[in-house]
């Protein structure tokens, strides 16, 4: 074990290396803050994690690929999509709606589309529709679309690319709907693909995000070296408890973090595990179509620039009243009881730092699965991932130096409810005070405009009884925090506040 000496002579080195990557800081705010930073907290407990190098690209053509791209590779025809009668049906089966808003400037017939999905020519000549990045990172904000944002709006409680009507549709029911043998193709594949991903991918509450799973289905799925898709498991996964049990029906449920952050992590995922360059997992993510390493290829170039723009991303300004006195009053004591772990922020961005560390479990007590995912639970998928042609670009090293969680930048966290990483907090008040976070709650609504500026988050209600035993209509919208992978305890750093000084710290994040 780490001396607390040693601790804080290596976050000190890592704090002087960002610094000095960001021009010395020669401004004041970032270095008087970084003074500031007491020299015992949670931070002693972590190991900074070292910037790799990043391939370069385009962020101009990244926006571009991102918004009307063929990276997705198959998807429902446009045929059907553009029907009035299916195209909601055809939305919701991508976890979202067809009145979503749009974004100007798209091209052909990505001008008239919600904005998390794309219409492209497949591989094969077909016109099709599927999902992009956006579904996942593109979220609303008082009413706005936001772009990098998580969204916490997306229903995947039917699983993700769930249809409902099966794998496949009969061939008689094909022809009537006018497709040609190249269409019939992509919605025979793109529904087939849902039929597997759907169960696994179903989340319980609205906004619960299934990446880990997807994930999951995507490498058990795919032959790690050529790529080939089954049907049927070509790698089988037992997913275990730390006693070596079966764990059944697993959901492992996930916040999607905002884009603005990647910037500047040195490693992805909330516990640090992605290594190298970052575009590898992304590339991943949007495999379901791919059944070839050859494609594969194709898709990873494309994510060179869509990578490069994701890493342009940068968060909104606070649209709503600050208090610029409580506000500094906050800044002092975010400065000695959060920088640390968090970084320091300041008007001028090359003057920002962040430490890169990683928390052991042991000291921010949250809930634990997602650490240990690749390390206890399933590490056979650590393995597959590695050898495969995506392992070539991005590593995964969820042991190194053991499984924890990297405290995230705080750029634009006023945003991005609900908090930690599972979602299982609905507002910042709540994070800092762990002992009044409910075990059972009802998100009020999904109006992104009905946002709390007092506790930063979500309005909510407690619900007295597990979410199993809320009436069937209401249950999408209820969070309970006492099934697996669903924890809302730990992170209880701003439990030593008193209430104005909470109150402050809230003011001063408003700002960020």
């Amino acid at each position: 074990m780490r001396t607390s000496a040693t601790c804080r002579s290596i976050l000190a080195a890592s704090v002087l290396l960002v610094v000095a990557a960001c021009g010395g800081g020669s401004g004041t705010a970032g270095p008087s803050d970084l003074e500031s930073i007491p020299e015992l907290g949670p931070w002693n407990a972590g190991v900074p994690l070292p910037a790799e190098p990043q391939e370069s690209g385009d962020p101009v053509r990244g926006r571009h690929l991102l918004l009307n791209g063929d990276f997705m590779t198959c998807g429902v025809p446009w045929k059907i999509y553009s029907n009035p009668a299916l195209r909601d049906f055809v939305a919701r089966g991508f976890g979202g709606g067809a009145n979503a808003p749009t974004i100007p400037g798209r091209e052909g017939n990505n001008a008239e589309l919600p904005y998390y999905m794309n219409a492209f020519t497949s591989p094969d000549g077909a016109e099709v529709v599927n999902a992009n990045c956006l579904l996942c990172h593109g979220g609303t904000f008082n009413g706005e679309l936001v772009i990098g944002l998580g969204n916490a709006n997306a229903d995947f409680t039917g699983g993700f690319g769930d249809s409902g009507v099966g794998g496949s549709l009969p061939p008689a029911l094909l022809d009537a709907l006018g497709l040609d043998t190249a269409e019939k193709a992509n919605l025979q594949k793109i529904l087939g693909r849902g039929a597997v991903l759907g169960p696994t991918t179903a989340m319980r509450t609205i906004g619960q995000n299934p990446a880990e799973m997807l994930a999951v289905i995507l490498m058990v799925h795919h032959d790690r070296d050529t790529l080939a898709w089954s049907d049927d498991e070509v790698t089988p996964i037992v997913i275990k408890d730390h006693d070596g049990s079966e764990l059944v029906d697993v959901k492992v449920t996930s916040d999607p973090p905002p884009w603005w952050r990647a910037h500047k992590k040195n490693a992805l995922f909330y516990n640090g595990m992605a290594r190298g360059d970052h575009r590898g997992t992304m590339a991943l993510a949007t495999s379901v179509c791919v059944d070839d390493v050859e494609r594969a290829r194709q898709v990873d170039e494309m994510f060179r620039d869509i990578q490069a723009f994701v890493g342009s991303v940068r968060p909104p300004a606070y649209p709503f009243e600050i208090d610029e006195d409580l506000a500094a009053d906050g800044h002092a004591l975010f400065v000695q009881s959060c920088a640390g772990c968090h970084g320091t922020y300041s008007a001028n961005e090359d003057e920002e730092t962040y430490p890169n560390l990683l928390i052991p479990l042991n000291v921010i007590g949250t809930d634990p699965m997602v650490a240990n995912a690749g390390v206890v639970h399933a590490p056979e998928l650590v393995d597959w991932y590695n050898g495969s042609f995506y392992g070539q670009i991005t590593r995964m090293e969820p042991n190194d130096p053991f499984p924890g969680y990297m405290p995230p930048p705080l750029d634009g966290i006023w945003a991005t409810a609900p908090f930690l990483h599972n979602g299982s907090v609905p507002t910042v008040e709540l994070l800092l005070k762990s002992s009044a976070r409910p075990t059972v709650w009802r998100r009020v609504d999904l109006d992104s405009r009905n946002f709390d500026q007092e506790a930063l988050g979500w309005p909510w209600l407690e619900v007295p009884v597990p979410q199993a035993e809320v009436p069937e209509s209401e249950r999408e919208l209820v969070y309970d925090t006492t099934y697996l992978s669903q924890s809302n305890q730990g992170h209880p750093f701003g439990d030593h506040l008193s209430d104005a000084e909470r109150r402050a710290v809230i003011e001063y994040l408003k700002t960020l």
